[in-house]
């Protein structure tokens, strides 16, 4: 069974669809890459997978739970990081994410272990009693990804977590991504950065407005590209967006 079922996903505003007939899956332990020009509707799928937006029509299942019929049941097994994660400024680093453990019903005994584990995994012990609001951004990121995952999730929706990264915490990042689906974690990712999305995901998914206009391994876009057998994904993505602009 999928971690990640959609299958025949819309979403319109009034007469603008933002989503046009969207189905995909992801196994467990699957880094699965979506991709995607500005404006593509990537983030309001990934809104929509999270139990955030509603669909117009379409289903969407985590872990066989229906996001929309049984939110509370798939919301207990997800993780989500948005593009620009909110943190509130005025707690400690502890403070927050005892508090986020608290909404996410972790028991204090395991929830004190997870966030020391976890902060000692990302370098950030010694930041533990400072104000999120004194931390650079890359620190503030690798707290909302903690956050993200303080419940221990098996499924991920991770919204462009490396932009605007140094490189040394995008390697970070990268790695802890890497780690989670070492675990059996389902990741669904969104990224502008083909490097990554090459390096990392299992299939890829790549969406132009609204629709999926080619998914599957990198061997099964390069042929859908009708690009070489040494094709990098910039490449394809670049031909199978506009083989989309033209139709």
């Amino acid at each position: 069974m999928a971690e990640i079922f959609v299958e025949g996903l819309s979403k319109s505003y009034g007469d603008v669809v933002a989503l046009d007939d969207v189905s995909f899956r992801c196994a467990s332990g699957e880094v699965f890459g979506l991709l995607g020009p500005n404006g593509a509707g990537k983030s309001t799928l990934l809104k929509i997978v999270v139990g955030l937006l509603k669909p117009t029509n379409g289903i969407v299942r985590l872990g066989g739970h229906d996001i929309v019929r049984s939110p509370e049941a798939a919301k207990q097994i997800v993780g989500y990081l948005p593009e620009n994660p909110s943190l509130y400024t005025g707690l400690t680093v502890q403070e927050f994410l005892q508090f986020v453990g608290k909404i996410r019903g972790v028991d204090d005994t395991s929830l004190t272990n997870q966030i020391y584990e976890s902060l000692r995994s990302f370098s950030l012990v010694e930041k533990m009693n400072s104000l999120i609001g004194s931390l650079s951004k890359g620190m503030k990121q690798k707290v909302a990804l903690i956050a993200s995952t303080i419940h221990d999730p098996s499924v991920l929706v991770l919204d462009e977590p490396l932009t605007a990264l140094d490189p040394r915490t995008q390697r970070l990042v990268r790695d802890w991504i890497g780690s989670q689906a070492g675990k059996g974690v389902t990741i669904l990712l969104s990224t502008h950065l083909m490097e990554i999305a090459q390096s990392y995901c299992t299939r890829l998914a790549i969406i132009d407005k609204g629709r999926i206009v080619a998914s599957g391994g990198i061997d099964t876009l390069r042929k859908k590209a009708a690009a070489g057998s040494e094709a990098n994904l910039d490449e394809i993505f670049l031909r199978l967006t506009e083989k989309s602009g033209d139709a």
